[in-house]
């Protein structure tokens, strides 16, 4: 199984970088991320985002841990500071939480930094149109997540609130969205308001509301 996932990073109006859902680092990147700025937030926006969490925030131990709502009861072994929907991030303003609710499976948080309408998501959107073999593609195909933008089955089976997820889907909507950068699969340059209306309509229409 094949299955990559993408670290954004932010550079925030203090010149300090947000990580959001962090991957391995390896001495280049963490090269290239120091000409860009000092590592001062790393963010698991969902609780299926915290694999290498520990050794990246052990390589920047004066940075602030930011966790998924339940994702410390689930990782006890890992350091985290802050809470994702209970304590106030001070970069709010420039990268805007935006809670998902109705899916305690994940908890996630998009996040929506309007300074260039941009979008980032971790599982409520994939966009994988490339599987490097057989067994990668079937089971993306499987869920539903294989050749188109998309979201996975296992989200929606995992949906306990339907009207709260909706009420969630249509909240992200609202935004000005240009650009959406998906943990899986490749960013969407254009067209991305089009793209995530028609992957969240199915959400919003389950529960019970208008698409606009």
């Amino acid at each position: 199984m094949h299955f990559n996932a993408r670290m954004t990073t932010v550079r925030l109006p203090d010149g300090g970088l947000l990580l959001h859902s962090p991957i391995p680092i390896s001495d280049s990147l963490a090269e290239a991320l120091a000409a860009l700025g000092p590592v001062r937030h790393i963010v698991a926006p969902s609780q299926l985002h915290h694999l290498y969490f520990g050794e990246v925030a052990a390589r920047y131990p004066d940075a602030t841990t930011w966790a998924a709502p339940g994702l410390a009861a689930k990782r006890p072994d890992l350091r985290f500071q802050q809470t994702l929907q209970q304590d106030d991030p001070p970069w709010a303003d420039v990268l805007e939480p935006l809670w998902v609710d109705g899916i305690p499976w994940m908890n996630e948080t998009a996040f929506f930094h309007a300074a260039s309408g941009t979008l980032l998501v971790t599982d409520l959107f994939f966009h994988i149109t490339h599987a490097p073999n057989w067994q990668s593609r079937l089971l993306f195909s499987l869920v539903g997540v294989y050749g188109r933008p998309a979201q996975s089955l296992l989200v929606r089976l995992q949906t306990r609130d339907k009207a709260a997820a909706a009420a969630s889907a249509r909240r992200i909507l609202d935004r000005p969205i240009q650009r959406l950068v998906p943990c899986h699969g490749i960013i969407v340059e254009e067209g991305a308001q089009d793209q995530i209306a028609r992957v969240l309509q199915p959400m919003i229409a389950r529960g019970g509301l208008a698409l606009t």
